[in-house]
């Protein structure tokens, strides 16, 4: 899978990837479409993948909340541009792998990436190039290499901080404005993904950064006319949070002002997360929606992480003790969830899917991670471990493994010295806060292996490195 971080931001030519010399032979079926021009591709394979990312995997990755942008936006900026064209003619080839779990025609899926890099090198408009790396990120998603679409995230957001620079330039007020994809579209879809990042392992190049791209003035909700707007204003909402959770427990208040900040702040994400409630709520009335049970499930993981004490980081673990119904009301409607899914499906099983936006996996995993009610937990673990789905950067079998684990570690009273506590879960007793653990330390080696490190309460206190395992997918 190529990594076009270096030839985007330089310019320079690549050399691209050796690909097998095998040619693909599959035949993919697919609907006739009188509007396509042949001359747009070289092969018969690159229409018929086309045509599959056309008819099936870009409503895929649009997933609830997205459609009109991989549907439209992304199908224009092929047309319009090659190197976008051939990395939609390789994601709809990859996509046909991801499902059918095969390994046929990723030489051809290269080909199509080195081709799009190639072309890349002279491409002049900004919006084609933030495209271009949003399509790579969602190319490695689709193939499970996480560490190469966490390249890819970070690269794109470095991207999208220079374009916001050179916007405040009277000659650049205009960049990308007649392109298909606008700098409008690309950067919440870009933000997406880079908050999943950010909640799931952070960003150490932050700290050098002049301000928080995640951060922004949440002025109160006050009508929802569509799924679609709810969406935005809630994951606007969630990458806040992520913002002022982070930056509270890197850098707490050290004087009365820096407190008075934090404090307002704090009011500030509670009012919007109360008046979207609302207005979610009077959407609901008037649209059944499915993607409205997931808006309600974020909803109710935000009241859990802002009532929490961030000044009190010592007990923080144990205080998720006191939100338990809240993960009781989260799981029952994750569960509403998969029962509507069931309907539709005719009880078959799920298969494999890999989307874009909010999705049900990040819920999921909070609820296993951070509620100690056993039943509840293990109701969670069941649905991450059933279910095949990547929603962004979130894999929902890569989290069960992870979930599962730590539940093992807590339960068993196992410390990061290997000694064992005498505490029983199902007994009644609590597990105390030395041996919850309060995170997951994720050291990528590859893009399909990892070391994992359980920080618990005790390693915490003490810098401990914590219990060490290592995990493949």
């Amino acid at each position: 899978m190529p990594h076009c971080r270096r030839c985007i931001s330089t310019g320079r030519t690549c050399d691209g990837y050796s690909s097998r010399t095998a040619s693909p032979t599959r035949s993919i079926e697919v609907m006739p479409n009188p509007s396509h021009s042949t001359g747009l591709f070289a092969s018969v394979t690159e229409r018929q993948s086309f045509h599959y990312f056309q008819l099936h995997a870009g409503k895929a990755l649009g997933g609830y909340f997205n459609q009109p942008f991989w549907g439209r936006s992304v199908m224009q900026a092929a047309i319009h541009d090659a190197p976008i064209r051939h990395l939609v003619v390789a994601l709809g080839a990859a996509y046909r792998i991801f499902e059918d779990g095969s390994g046929e025609c990723m030489a051809f899926v290269l080909q199509q990436c080195n081709r799009s890099i190639r072309e890349l090198a002279s491409a002049g408009n900004e919006c084609c190039v933030l495209t271009a790396s949003l399509l790579f990120i969602y190319l490695a998603l689709v193939r499970g290499h996480s560490a190469e679409a966490i390249q890819h995230v970070r690269s794109a957001v470095k991207l999208l901080q220079s374009s916001d620079q050179s916007t405040h330039q009277p000659d650049n007020a205009t960049s990308g404005a007649a392109y298909p994809v606008p700098i409008a579209q690309l950067r919440p879809s870009i933000l997406s993904v880079y908050g999943q990042l950010r909640g799931m392992i952070g960003d150490p190049a932050l700290q050098a950064a002049n301000r928080d791209i995640l951060v922004s003035e949440m002025k109160p909700a006050t009508l929802f006319l569509s799924v679609s707007e709810a969406h935005a204003y809630i994951e606007q909402l969630y990458h806040n949070i992520i913002a002022y959770l982070e930056d509270a427990e890197l850098g707490p208040p050290a004087t009365e002002e820096l407190l008075g900040v934090m404090v307002a702040r704090h009011k500030e994400l509670c009012r919007a997360l109360e008046s979207s409630q609302d207005a979610l709520d009077r959407l609901a009335a008037s649209v059944s929606d499915k993607s409205i049970t997931i808006l309600r499930v974020y909803h109710i993981m935000f009241v859990i992480r802002l009532g929490t004490d961030i000044l009190r980081p010592e007990s923080r673990e144990t205080a998720f003790d006191h939100t338990e119904a809240y993960f009781a009301e989260m799981i029952s409607h994750c569960e509403l969830f998969f029962s509507q899914d069931m309907d539709q499906t005719d009880h078959r099983p799920e298969p494999p899917t890999c989307s874009s936006g909010s999705g049900i996996v990040l819920p999921l995993h909070m609820i296993a991670s951070r509620c100690r009610n056993p039943g509840i937990r293990r109701r969670a673990i069941h649905f991450l471990s059933t279910c095949s789905r990547r929603e962004g950067l979130w894999d929902s079998r890569l989290a069960s493994r992870i979930v599962s684990q730590t539940m093992d570690i807590e339960e068993q009273g196992v410390i990061s010295n290997g000694t064992a506590c005498a505490h029983v879960v199902n007994g009644g007793k609590k597990i105390p806060e030395e041996a919850r653990v309060r995170a997951v330390k994720i050291e990528l080696q590859g893009d399909k292996q990892a070391t994992l490190r359980f920080i618990t309460g005790s390693d915490w206190k003490e810098g401990g490195e914590g219990v060490k395992k290592s995990i493949q997918w």
